[in-house]
């Protein structure tokens, strides 16, 4: 028989870890996880069901169909894109989030061979402009968003064909194979010497250009440099590696202080140290060396981008071979780990990126990516994958309780949630690396959704308001202060009324209806209002959140939310073994939630 119940806790953290054997992961590591796709690891702790993407604009960009997107920029809180046309070069797209593109490319075009098309935004005279380069003709600038602001360059001959561009210390710097090219201060078209403009050779064939810390970072394919000073006067080119370069300049980014770059082998991270002019160089993704190693031979090209909020670093893979459903790439999330900063990762499965970018507008994060469809798809929107569902797994290691040679019978388990709305997920445990002939206990499913339909969320079209009105989407672009409240059913004096209070969770703002566009109160019935609140609806309240109204009546109130969401789920399980992992499926559009903590509570046999 086994002896008395006992629990064991687990706190979810450390992301994906694959270079591990199973008992030293489950013993070392027991609240990572061996897999973890389609969540993030969160900062705030425990592993968060990513949100969805959308069409950033209803219209494909118009080129050849089927063709691969070359390019992606932002540009004045706009997108930029770059996209092969059935005859001719391809062509530059101005893309807003409504409405048709504007063609950029009525007068000067692209060089009929350009394969990857890049960008950098420049501000000499007081307004935004962009530089462009293609890998095959001279650069081309952009000084508005009209069309017929595009200008091509015609000189000098060392910038033709460059494949980098970024603007530092004033200056225009273009990487053109082993050649660094910079303009006079505060000009994008002027390289003469005379006026201040210049070249240097590096050595080695560039591939990406990274302003870092006053400093200028020259990835190239076999070495590492930076470039520090001020001018033509003072430029200064000193090495920080030989023997490590940059596989792909598309998946250079500075996330949370540090470089990090896709480099022959594996993620690394590019750091300055305490030492002044001194950096470390290492590793990012030894946790999943393997997994990295797979996917840099199993695709052809590379994309990345910053979600900064989540000081979050993504890198996709893409292959024209390789199906949207089966599309790869990973997250990781930087954190303070024992040893330092890390980077805790995930994969994600069904992101398809050909090309990203992302910016920060206003104070307002935007990612955006695009393939061979034609269209751009707007990153952390929504609960879904363009309206297909979002298929996410998480799996704990196999850890032995206690003794890995004695036998455990498990009899519940709880598990610790937050969640941003109604979701469902498959539970399951599996016992002794699933091996076969091991007798594995059935799939549990769990679910906070209420059967009445009736939890209380912020654009959701399957939410209801607490006596039965269904919230729709309310955050409507112009407009942030009002609420669409659909086919709202009430008793008599259970309407809706000015006055009327409600906040969010995990929101201390408590907001008044001031005005209601029709009666939703007096006789029982059910009718369509909008309501207007105070103070205004802000973007950063998200969808899907949780609120709870606050009634006034006869100088008392109360609190109406509907039904709570579940946070916690404590089910009985059976089943037995040596080693027990814990494991969660789910393939819908619910939204986001995280697993934060579990807990086993088991009977451990004596050893025999």
């Amino acid at each position: 028989m086994p002896d008395r119940w006992q629990t064991y806790p687990l706190e979810f953290k450390g992301g994906l870890i694959t270079n591990l054997s199973p008992l030293q992961h489950g013993t070392a590591a027991p609240g990572s996880a061996r897999t973890l796709t389609n969540f993030e690891p969160s900062i705030e702790g425990g592993y968060r069901r990513i949100e969805g993407f959308s069409k950033y604009n209803s219209n494909a960009v118009t080129g050849t169909s089927g063709s691969d997107l070359l390019g992606l920029g932002r540009f004045r809180g706009s997108t930029i894109v770059a996209r092969p046309q059935d005859s001719g070069a391809p062509r530059l797209y101005l893309v807003t989030t409504s409405g048709s593109h504007t063609d950029l490319s009525t007068s000067v075009q692209l060089h009929s061979s350009a394969s990857r098309v890049r960008f950098a935004n420049f501000n000499f005279d007081g307004d935004a402009d962009l530089i462009i380069v293609d890998g095959f003709g001279y650069p081309c600038v952009l000084v508005g968003t009209a069309a017929g602001n595009l200008s091509k360059l015609s000189t000098p001959s060392d910038i033709s064909g460059a494949s980098h561009v970024t603007i530092f210390k004033n200056s225009v710097l273009i990487g053109n194979n082993d050649k660094l090219v910079f303009s006079a201060p505060y000009s994008a078209t002027d390289y003469t010497p005379a006026n201040g403009g210049g070249v240097i050779n590096v050595g080695d064939d560039i591939t990406a250009l990274q302003v870092f810390r006053e400093q200028l970072i020259i990835f190239c394919e076999k070495s590492i440099f930076r470039l520090t000073g001020s001018s033509f006067a003072d430029f200064a080119l000193q090495p920080i590696a030989t023997g490590v370069g940059c596989l792909n300049g598309d998946t250079v980014q500075e996330v949370g202080g540090d470089i990090v770059f896709l480099s022959q082998d594996s993620i690394r991270s590019l750091s300055a140290t305490d030492k002044i002019g001194d950096f470390n160089l290492a590793s990012a993704s030894k946790t999943i060396q393997d997994d990295f190693s797979a996917f840099i031979q199993n695709h052809q090209f590379f994309s990345s981008l910053v979600i900064p909020s989540k000081t979050q670093y993504r890198i996709f893979g893409y292959s024209a071979s390789i199906t949207e459903a089966n599309a790869q790439g990973f997250i990781g999330t930087q954190v303070i780990g024992q040893s330092g900063v890390e980077f805790h990762w995930a994969k994600t499965r069904g992101i398809q990126a050909r090309v990203t970018a992302d910016s920060i507008d206003s104070g307002k994060e935007t990612a955006v990516f695009g393939n061979k469809d034609g269209y751009i798809y707007k990153m952390e929107e929504g609960n879904d994958f363009d309206g297909g569902n979002i298929e996410a797994t998480f799996a704990t290691p196999y850890f032995p309780l206690t003794d890995p040679r004695t036998r455990k019978t498990i009899y519940k388990a709880i598990l610790y949630t937050d969640p941003q709305g109604s979701f469902s997920t498959d539970f399951n445990l599996k016992f002794d690396l699933a091996e076969a002939g091991i007798i594995q206990p059935s799939t549990i499913s769990l679910s906070n959704a209420s059967s009445s339909g009736g939890i209380s969320l912020y654009g959701s079209t399957s939410a209801r308001y607490a006596h039965g009105g269904l919230l729709n989407g309310a955050k409507s672009s112009g407009d942030s202060s009002g609420i669409a409240v659909d086919t709202l059913s009430f008793g008599a004096g259970d309407g809706l009324i000015v006055g009327d209070q409600f906040k969010f969770d995990n929101n201390s703002q408590v907001y008044e209806i001031t005005a209601i566009s029709s009666a939703v109160s007096g006789s029982a019935g059910s009718a369509t209002a909008t309501v207007t609140v105070n103070p205004n609806l802000v973007e950063d309240v998200a969808n899907n959140q949780h609120f709870s109204f606050v009634k006034f009546a006869g100088g008392l109130s109360s609190v109406f939310s509907g039904d709570s969401l579940k946070k916690v789920f404590e089910t009985q399980t059976v089943g037995s073994g040596f080693l027990v992992s814990m494991s969660f499926s789910a393939d819908s559009t619910d939204p986001p939630y995280s697993f934060d903590a579990a807990s086993i509570e088991y009977g451990q046999y004596g050893r025999r």
